[in-house]
């Protein structure tokens, strides 16, 4: 069975049983019909993955992997802010009701992978940089991407909610830490982890390593109280057997990566769920 999903229960029990309750506070979502979004929380949860045992997707419910990916490209391949582009080359779509009237979000996600940073080096931007060292000093404790930075904060549409990487090799095999801010878990919960597990993939394959753990961690982990019944039902659908996740091995610059390039093979998972979803 998938450890994503058993993860996944996990989480959502610990969130059903020792989750502390916003009710009543002042809290900034709203449903569409003006009431509160009021949730459920727990602080500080550590989730572990072994990339070289099994890829993390959810089987409980269908998870929107290739959509995830091309996010990911558009933000750490094209470095983009442009919600435009985000629709018209990868068909991804719902992103527009965080754009501003220039139709993209400000300074935030990909517009902070576009600075150039000065080094002893020489100038990197931050996935160039991170690369640049696994190849050449891949022993470093320095490798750390960050999308959260404070003096652009206001110039954002949103704030980053998986916002941070760390990155460590032994030479053969990379592991990476995941930090996010904030997790919507039954909604969105599923694919943070899969969108960055791919990433660690891509990052391993063109630096010539092994994926190896990685490791989520999120200080605000939550259930909103209009999903307590569909995550009741979500941890007692029975997990399936993970897929396995086949990448184009030919590929061998990180900016070569197309979603073609991925495929998950034997994905089998049960059917989707409807959330209603706080604004």
């Amino acid at each position: 069975m998938s450890k994503a999903d058993l993860i996944i229960k996990n989480n959502i029990e610990k969130l059903l049983t020792n989750g502390v309750s916003e009710k009543g506070q002042l809290v900034r979502p709203k449903w569409k019909d003006g009431t509160p979004s009021y949730t459920k929380k727990v602080f500080g949860v550590l989730n572990e993955y072994d990339l070289s045992e099994e890829f993390p997707v959810v089987t409980l419910r269908p998870t929107a992997w290739k959509t995830g990916l091309k996010e990911l490209m558009w933000i750490y391949q094209d470095k983009s802010n442009d919600v435009r582009m985000l629709e018209e080359k990868y068909g991804v779509m719902y992103w527009s009701e965080w754009e501003n009237e220039e139709g993209n979000l400000g300074k935030a996600y990909g517009r902070q992978l576009q600075y150039e940073h000065k080094y002893k080096e020489g100038y990197f931007n931050q996935i160039d940089r991170l690369i640049w060292d696994l190849k050449k000093n891949p022993f470093s404790r320095r490798m750390i991407t960050n999308l959260y930075n404070h003096s652009d904060l206001y110039d954002m549409t949103l704030y980053p909610c998986a916002f941070m990487t760390m990155w460590d090799s032994d030479g053969k095999s990379l592991n990476m830490s995941l930090i996010q801010r904030s997790s919507d878990f039954t909604l969105a919960g599923s694919i943070n982890v899969t969108q960055y597990a791919l990433l660690q993939h891509m990052i391993a394959q063109v630096t010539g390593l092994k994926v190896g753990r990685l490791h989520h961690y999120i200080n605000n982990l939550h259930i909103y109280d209009r999903h307590i019944g569909q995550a009741t039902e979500l941890i007692q659908r029975e997990p399936l057997t993970a897929p396995t996740l086949l990448i184009d091995d030919s590929v061998k610059n990180f900016y070569d990566f197309k979603p073609e390039h991925f495929t998950l093979e034997n994905y089998n998972k049960h059917s989707q769920m409807k959330f209603e979803i706080a604004i």
